[in-house]
């Protein structure tokens, strides 16, 4: 039986989660009691995590959030929220409850490569399917931005690591506000995990929802000693793949999300972070920047040159993750916001046609900011 996303809606305030009208019972020791008002704190907390680490909040935990608070939204459903839909959509009942009472689990990939994962082990190789275009963008943007990069790891996440309980016990273990579990209890999470995953649920960990997510890491200048150690990253989730895949954009999609996470990269060598505004102001900001960023390099004619029209498009559906959540820290921009700064970025590189001239990251970032306050007028 296909079940819509609304199984996560609550009856009310601490009512117990209902699928098909039955209760979701609690499974296990520790799990919740199947109330929304769990589910919603487990997401805060994952948030919570993300903005610690300066990693992009998970999109499987939005639509989850979504799916909790529909009327929170003022966004109408998009192709990324349909895609993600159906994918919770075609979990079994099974799976469903034992999600419910494992939420944690949706954040268990993305924190497995963030910590423990390097490019130099070949379980954190990009996937066969895109390794070699995902590579050779790499290679192209690092070239084509006037910022140190050579110390940046290029590495995936892979959702099958769920069915290994070492790894997903030493994830539980770290100091974030989602896990922090003491060894025991952690070893102990981990083996209903792992073993949940290795009896096929959820594609033995390798359903789209899990690694739903690409993002740029660097700690310098970070405080907090647990990430300080950690090299600068970029990390691309098995699921972001697929979904670009479903979406009908993966000729471009993935190449376009590389330009935009390694914009956040020219941000943290450039220093361009930091501004007078705050909250989910400066998050809209350095995202919509970034999108400016990957788009000028993806269309710019000595960097992939790839056409403008299509790559636009692409942007289009793939900025449908944008939100109008003006008061969430964690604010990319409304689609239509995204897509503005795109367009402009767009425009930029072909006035630099035929030969096509590079600006200078901080010349870029610059005409940017002057651009900002146009990008993200009213449009209602």
């Amino acid at each position: 039986m296909k079940l819509s996303t609304r199984w996560l809606v609550a009856l009310g305030a601490g009512a117990a989660l209902t699928i098909g009208g039955a209760p979701v019972a609690a499974a296990g020791s520790g799990a919740t009691n199947g109330s929304a008002d769990d589910i919603r704190a487990a997401i805060v907390q994952s948030n919570a995590s993300a903005d610690r680490v300066g990693i992009e909040r998970s999109a499987a935990g939005a639509a989850v959030d979504r799916a909790i608070n529909p009327d929170d939204y003022q966004c109408g459903p998009t192709d990324f929220s349909a895609y993600i839909d159906e994918l919770i959509s075609g979990f079994s009942r099974d799976e469903l409850v034992f999600l419910v009472n494992h939420i944690e689990m949706l954040d268990i990939p993305t924190y497995d490569a963030l910590y423990f994962g390097s490019n130099t082990d070949a379980r954190y190789n990009l996937r066969a399917d895109s390794r070699q275009s995902l590579t050779k963008t790499f290679t192209d943007v690092k070239r084509f931005w006037d910022v140190k990069s050579g110390d940046i790891q290029l590495m995936a996440m892979h959702g099958s690591m769920l069915k290994s309980a070492q790894r997903v016990a030493r994830v539980l273990q770290l100091p974030l506000p989602e896990f922090h579990m003491a060894p025991a209890a952690a070893q102990a999470e981990a083996a209903k995990i792992a073993g949940a995953a290795s009896k096929g649920f959820f594609d033995g960990g390798d359903n789209p929802l899990f690694t739903l997510n690409a993002f740029a890491f660097s700690a310098e200048g970070d405080p907090d000693p647990t990430v300080a150690g950690l090299p600068d990253k970029l990390i691309f989730g098995d699921g972001i793949l697929d979904a670009l895949q479903a979406m009908g954009i993966g000729d471009v999609g993935a190449r376009a999300v590389m330009g935009h996470e390694f914009g956040h990269h020219v941000q943290f060598e450039d220093g361009l972070f930091d501004s007078p505004l705050t909250g989910a102001e400066a998050t809209r900001r350095t995202e919509l920047m970034a999108d400016a960023f990957g788009t000028y390099f993806a269309t710019h004619a000595r960097g992939l040159a790839l056409n403008a029209k299509r790559v636009l498009q692409a942007e289009k559906t793939s900025f449908e993750v944008g939100d109008c959540q003006f008061a969430d820290p964690g604010h990319h921009g409304t689609p239509l916001q995204r897509l503005r700064a795109a367009t402009w970025a767009a425009n930029l590189a072909d006035a630099a046609r035929p030969q096509g001239k590079i600006l200078p990251s901080l010349t870029f970032a610059n005409q940017f900011e002057k651009k900002l306050p146009e990008i993200v007028a009213p449009d209602a």
